[in-house]
């Protein structure tokens, strides 16, 4: 039975193969009731494997496909909730946003250290703008360098 699992194995790595089996079933079993001048009838010994061939690949098919659907929706609901927790900022958060937009405007990088920073001007201590930071990480309103350690 090593021999069923080893072609199973070998059908789902072959997407083209799996697609072709479906399209070819697909189109034997119904193309004659679309273009009945161009496909002739199915015998009635061949709709059982053809079924057969048709079930068969769908499942594969499906089995490919489900993880591709599920990481989209995933990704795209977490998206959406990212947009709706952006949208309530604490006060300490909108300040924040703004002294950041207000240094960077004028070092004129793309990134802050936040090692770098004066915090007696931003009134709130190191631990204080990390939580800060974190929360709007979070949100997906900021990005932190994953170096940064």
């Amino acid at each position: 039975m090593d021999w069923l699992t080893e072609i199973i194995k070998q059908l789902q790595t072959s997407h083209a193969f799996v697609s072709a089996v479906f399209v070819v079933c697909i189109s034997i079993l119904l193309g004659h009731s679309f273009i009945p001048s161009i496909i002739p009838q199915v015998p009635d010994e061949w709709k059982l494997p053809l079924i057969g061939g048709l079930l068969f690949s769908g499942t594969l098919l499906l089995f490919l496909i489900i993880p591709y659907i599920w990481k989209y929706f995933s990704k795209s609901i977490n998206n959406k909730t990212q947009e709706v927790r952006a949208l309530s900022l604490s006060d300490h958060e909108r300040s924040f946003l703004y002294n950041l937009a207000v240094m960077i405007e004028d070092s004129r990088e793309d990134f802050l250290n936040l090692g770098s920073l004066d915090y007696s001007i931003m009134n709130a201590s190191k631990l204080e703008l990390q939580e800060i930071v974190t929360d709007l990480s979070n949100k997906g309103l900021i990005d932190i360098n994953p170096s940064s350690g």
